[in-house]
């Protein structure tokens, strides 16, 4: 199997591919969506993992709530993705620009939404010392890069807090859906 790295290169490229399908105006859409979905697993996780020790009888993250967690946190983030993709979304009101500007811009949208579901997804398996260990790993170690990718994924680049104790995730939150009532 790829490293993990180059598999999350090619979903944020698919994801670059989807954006120029749809349009910048409806990724847009999707990226308010994924943005609010990481605050609030940002907010809540120790909710989530202290009822999910609950649900499991205490168990330890030794004894498998681990990959319960890491399992049920990455269906959350496909799950929503999937409903922020499939049926009515959450469209942007405006004109699409020329075909060549509309192509860049739904592109550049695209794979950030690639980068903040697929992102999220690995600090998930990182986060959870890679319960799955056929992911992307090579003798069960991370190369140099990925090992240095991992500063930059969603969670941890945008998770930290910046303006009164709440993470930029809540503030890129506001702004996208401000931008979206007041277009």
């Amino acid at each position: 199997m790829a490293p993990i790295e180059v598999l999350f290169a090619a979903l944020v490229v698919m994801f670059a591919l989807i954006g120029m399908t749809r349009g910048y105006l409806r990724e847009l859409g999707v990226t308010t969506v994924m943005m609010g979905m990481l605050y609030v697993l940002d907010r809540f996780e120790p909710y989530i993992e202290s009822g999910l020790e609950k649900l499991m009888g205490g168990a330890t993250f030794g004894d498998g709530a681990a990959t319960a967690e890491c399992l049920l946190m990455m269906l959350v983030v496909s799950g929503v993705a999937f409903i922020s993709y499939h049926g009515a979304t959450l469209d942007f009101p405006g004109e699409l620009p020329s075909r060549t500007q509309g192509l860049i811009l739904g592109a550049v949208t695209g794979a950030l939404n690639g980068y903040l579901i697929a992102g999220t997804i690995w600090f998930y398996l990182d986060k959870f010392s890679y319960p799955f260990g056929f992911i992307g790993m090579d003798g069960g170690t991370l190369s140099t890069v990925a090992q240095q990718m991992i500063d930059y994924l969603p969670s941890r680049l945008l998770g930290q807090p910046v303006f009164l104790g709440e993470s930029l995730l809540l503030y890129l939150t506001a702004l996208l859906i401000l931008g979206r009532v007041l277009r």
